[in-house]
């Protein structure tokens, strides 16, 4: 009798104790939730286009200092293109235009009746230049302070005459010469400041034709300097031989830009798509880098294809749509140590579409066969 009350005891606490959890599992199940994930496989595609970096004039390379599948800086020098015809066209350019200038600085001086200062690098670079220009300052210089002398003494002699004219000491034929020298020797300073004047003016207008044409010649002797214009990945060099010849107008080299974030192309189902819009969130694993070690790149949708594409390599020839994902960040790892991800690297992107508990999961499939029963003829 004690042996059959203690069995039917145990039986009893089996079955609160099976209730109890049913009923603890069915709440936690109503209450935790899951996150509805769409996956599709994709690339790392440029988010800009490739940057196809040509020269305009052509040449001989004379060094390459890139190889292909490196990352390069913004501005960072990748090859090296002869420049000896444009640099002593340029060079010959810069000195004629010193040349001008230290001409200017003369005439200036001599027009305003001031000292010529030439600055320190001119007085360096071209010493016997200057010293002829001050000597023709100097002798230019006497040639005016003799007129002004002799335009002095000429007016002195004029003022001094005028008056005897009235005594009759003098006759006005005198007065008449003495007042046709003074005209003529201020005829000759004003003659000899227009001819200083017009030098300079045809200087300064040779200097500015000159700097203008020389633009030019700067821009073809920069550009035998072969730059990065963006921040990227060398794709191809098509000349990358020493001596090698680079036609005018010719590609030389394919940079693809790496920008702060990367772009993703997935492959989504047709099925799939209907949850799928932009401004949702992605989680995006690189197949290189081990997600469990190195994680992924947080992402948001940012383009949906507007139909579906066939890919004719497929031998299968399924159908899918291309789901564009910006990441938040271009590579995995820390900013100290960063793991750098190029265009063409493949990865697997889960898109976030939702949230459902576990029990709506647990209770779909009676769902959806309560709603297709007894429906066959």
């Amino acid at each position: 009798m004690v042996k059959t009350y203690k069995s039917r005891a145990f039986a009893h606490i089996i079955l609160w104790t099976t209730t109890l959890f049913f009923f603890v599992a069915i709440i936690w199940a109503n209450y935790a939730i899951l996150d509805e994930v769409t996956t599709g496989d994709g690339k790392v595609v440029p988010s800009r286009d490739i940057q196809v970096i040509q020269n305009l004039e052509g040449g001989i390379v004379q060094h390459v200092f890139v190889k292909e599948g490196e990352i390069v800086e913004k501005d960072q020098i990748l090859m090296q293109i002869d420049n000896t015809r444009f640099m002593s066209s340029y060079a010959e350019a810069e000195k004629k235009i010193d040349l001008l200038k230290i001409e200017i600085i003369r005439l200036t001086a001599l027009l305003n009746n001031k000292k010529p200062e030439f600055p320190p690098e001119f007085v360096k670079n071209y010493p016997q230049l200057i010293k002829d220009e001050l000597s023709l300052y100097y002798s230019k210089s006497r040639e005016l302070s003799e007129l002004k002398s002799s335009l002095e003494l000429a007016q002195k002699e004029l003022d001094l005459t005028r008056p005897l004219l009235k005594g009759g000491s003098v006759s006005e034929v005198e007065v008449i010469r003495l007042e046709r020298s003074v005209n003529e020797i201020e005829g000759n300073i004003e003659k000899f400041n227009s001819e200083q004047l017009d030098k300079l003016n045809k200087a300064r207008g040779d200097l500015s034709a000159l700097i203008e044409a020389n633009k030019a010649d700067k821009d073809r002797l920069s550009r035998t300097t072969v730059k990065s214009p963006v921040y990227g990945v060398v794709k191809q060099i098509k000349v990358n031989t020493i001596g090698g010849v680079v036609q005018p107008g010719s590609d030389i080299i394919e940079i693809v830009p790496l920008d702060d974030t990367l772009l993703i192309e997935a492959k989504i189902k047709p099925s799939n798509i209907g949850f799928i819009h932009p401004g949702q969130e992605a989680m995006v694993k690189i197949s290189a880098y081990d997600f469990s070690i190195y994680g992924g790149l947080e992402g948001v949708v940012e383009q949906i294809s507007a139909d579906t594409i066939i890919d004719e390599t497929d031998k299968q020839k399924e159908s899918y749509y291309i789901v564009k994902v910006r990441t938040k960040k271009n590579h995995l790892g820390t900013t100290e140590n960063p793991l750098p991800i190029i265009p063409g690297m493949q990865a697997t992107v889960d898109i976030l579409t939702g949230q459902k508990s576990v029990l709506q999961y647990l209770l779909k499939p009676i769902i959806k066969a309560k709603q297709s029963a007894l429906r066959e003829r």
